[in-house]
């Protein structure tokens, strides 16, 4: 059995010859054969086919451009009143623009202050948590104000038990102060 071989057709002169078909499949056959050409993967292109890479062609020199109609947004006419009438209703435009924008930074500054407040607040919060917060020379100075405290009142134990005998006589009636 003989091995199959290869035919190289790419570099060959010969050229398709459509014999016996009518005129009309011929010209039919000719355009989906010159139709039919392999793309280059994407990769080994250059240009993308699918992206626009040309720049919009200028405009020509005739037409001239209405540089004040451009600059405010009121196109130019030649009645006075029109433009006048134009110009304050743009101008209007224009500052309920800037008054809406003042609004909304107002109320972004606000936002930012608000921001800033609970910021300090949740530091001073996570600073007590730590225990950072409370200084040791405060509360020694509360543990001395609240002995200094104690010390005004002198009273002695005795007093203090006779005290507490009227208020539970007064609190839950009179009953026997030795009765359990």
């Amino acid at each position: 059995m003989a091995a199959p071989t290869a035919i190289d057709l790419t570099n060959s002169g010969h050229f398709t010859e459509f014999s016996g078909s009518s005129p009309e499949d011929i010209s039919y056959a000719k355009t989906f054969w010159q139709s039919v050409q392999l793309q280059p993967p994407m990769e080994s292109r250059l240009v993308s086919s699918d992206i626009k890479q040309r720049l919009r062609v200028a405009p020509s020199g005739i037409h001239t451009v209405n540089h004040s109609a451009v600059m405010t947004g009121v196109p130019k006419t030649n009645d006075k009143v029109l433009n006048d009438f134009m110009m304050r209703a743009k101008t209007l435009e224009r500052l309920e623009e800037y008054r809406v924008i003042q609004k909304y930074a107002h109320e972004r500054e606000q936002d930012i202050q608000l921001l800033h407040k609970h910021r300090e607040e949740r530091k001073m919060k996570e600073e007590i948590s730590r225990g950072k917060g409370l200084k040791k020379k405060k509360v020694e100075e509360a543990f001395m104000r609240s002995q200094s405290e104690a010390d005004l009142i002198e009273e002695t134990p005795e007093e203090q038990l006779r005290q507490l005998d009227e208020f539970e006589a007064a609190r839950f009636g009179s009953r026997d102060s030795d009765s359990d």
